[in-house]
């Protein structure tokens, strides 16, 4: 099992007093997990960091980073890139806040090696009260932040699927299907720009997790809950997003998972852990 923290330890690049890989692999020591060994891409800007946890018996990962360097669209995601997010025909200067890991996994068993992109994208929460004060403005900049990012990467699935590669992009997208207002102005979620061109079916990635439905709470199944900062309303979000290509097939129709202990059954019973955990709910999928 493969495991991703969006959320992880910090490191420290000046003095290296910290490390994200020595904070997750003791951790792991102290709880006798199977996912003994952690890698991380490229360090973000500020706080947390973007990890895999991995059992080394059953494979092996190592940092992989695609893109040419000095490109203005496809640099690696450590570099700032390109991207028209507003539709005038002038292309805007952006940087990933964390960069999105990218990691080669090998099989302990000798099968072909897949690839696997962990992000956590661009949050559109208003926190400041100089944001609110212009909401609509920074609402509005806040998603072309997030499409930006989330393009970025769809140009990495891109020319990862011109080599044929098998690929897993998962992770705190922090954005789904009806979100918020300002999806509607754009037409699509950044899940969607990350899913591909519905009219090249080869080449999108599937979503197992299947469509979610709204309902009297928000969305089910639903990773986090936010309070909606006008009517003080809690709000089901979708959020937390696993996709895949062709080349990876679930192993049944149940195999991927929301382990949301109000919407799963099987989530029933951790449901103390589970709130003690994070303030997300983790999403799986099994894969032949």
């Amino acid at each position: 099992m493969l495991i991703d923290i969006t959320e992880g330890p910090n490191t420290t690049t000046t003095t290296g007093s910290r490390s994200t890989i020595v904070a997750l692999e003791n951790f792991v020591a102290a709880k006798g997990l199977r996912q003994s060994k952690a890698v991380i891409g490229f360090p973000s800007a500020g706080r947390q960091e973007i990890a895999l946890m991995f059992d080394p018996l059953v494979a092996s990962i190592e940092h992989d980073p695609g893109g040419r360097s000095g490109s203005k669209s496809n640099p690696p995601f450590s570099e700032a890139f390109q991207a028209d997010s507003d539709a005038d025909g002038i292309k805007e200067v952006y940087k990933h806040y964390r960069p999105p890991l990218e990691a080669k996994v090998t099989l302990a068993g000798g099968s072909d090696p897949f690839w696997i992109i962990v992000a956590h994208a661009k949050s559109k929460g208003i926190f400041s009260a100089m944001d609110r004060v212009h909401f609509e403005r920074t609402s509005d900049r806040n998603r072309r932040k997030l499409f930006a990012e989330c393009s970025s990467i769809r140009l990495r699935v891109e020319e990862w699927l011109k080599e044929d590669r098998p690929i897993v992009v998962m992770g705190d997208i922090n954005d789904g299907p009806g979100f918020d207002f300002y999806e509607s102005r754009f037409g699509r979620s950044a899940v969607e720009l990350i899913l591909g061109d519905i009219f090249d079916l080869g080449r999108m990635l599937r979503y197992p997790i299947g469509r979610p439905k709204f309902g009297r709470y928000g969305w089910e199944p639903s990773t986090a809950r936010y309070t909606d900062s006008f009517t003080g309303d809690k709000v089901n979000a979708l959020i937390d997003h696993i996709m895949v290509s062709i080349h990876l097939n679930p192993t049944n129709d149940s195999a991927a998972r929301v382990w949301n202990p109000f919407q799963l059954d099987e989530a029933k019973p951790h449901k103390s852990v589970l709130l003690d955990a994070s303030d997300h709910f983790p999403v799986t999928l099994d894969i032949e």
